[in-house]
């Protein structure tokens, strides 16, 4: 039989190759950082997200990556330049590329958004996000770590268990058992 597509053993069976990001709108510069909206591709659809990288030149492999997993905004009032902005800034300000994948059906992804815990849609989402940012020219592609706050903690506890990829997290107030 078909295992469930919420059980780690599905969620391991799947293919999440990402694709190479493309850059949708540069945004105002930070502090040491330029930051811009990027795209790449999750199951066909086109999800976008916020990616910041340092100024200068990136230490020897690439600049280490943090991927950004947002808690649940209602979609159709999330913006991705919204919210967590310190916490984003902070990474970024310390030389890592951040990328905050804006999950399907959020800002201007395309997709439905049918929320984390009954599908595996937006783990998919950050699956394809670490495989994209790992395509990433000043990327290291041995050195990424995951963050996520609230629905984005059981996101990232998702991603963890079903890939070796992700090197470290931190999931804070997590939802990453049942109600």
């Amino acid at each position: 039989p078909t295992p469930h597509p919420m059980t780690i053993a599905a969620m391991r069976s799947g293919s999440y190759p990402g694709s190479d990001l493309q850059i949708i709108e540069q945004l105002p510069n930070g502090s040491n950082y330029e930051r811009m909206i990027v795209s790449y591709l999750s199951e066909g659809l086109r999800i976008n997200a916020l990616m910041t990288i340092p100024f200068g030149d990136p230490p020897e492999g690439g600049w280490p990556v943090i991927v950004f997993n947002h808690g649940y905004i209602p979609p159709d009032v999330y913006r991705p330049t919204e919210r967590y902005i310190a916490y984003v800034d902070g990474f970024a300000r310390s030389g890592y590329i951040v990328l905050r994948p804006d999950y399907r059906g959020h800002a201007d992804s395309e997709g439905e958004a049918r929320g984390a815990y009954g599908r595996p849609d937006y783990t998919i989402d950050v699956l394809n996000a670490v495989a994209s940012i790992q395509r990433h020219p000043l990327a290291n592609p041995e050195r990424i770590g995951m963050w996520g706050h609230s629905m984005g903690g059981h996101i990232t506890l998702r991603v963890m268990v079903t890939t070796q990829t992700v090197k470290a997290g931190v999931i804070w107030a997590g939802v990453v058992a049942s109600y």
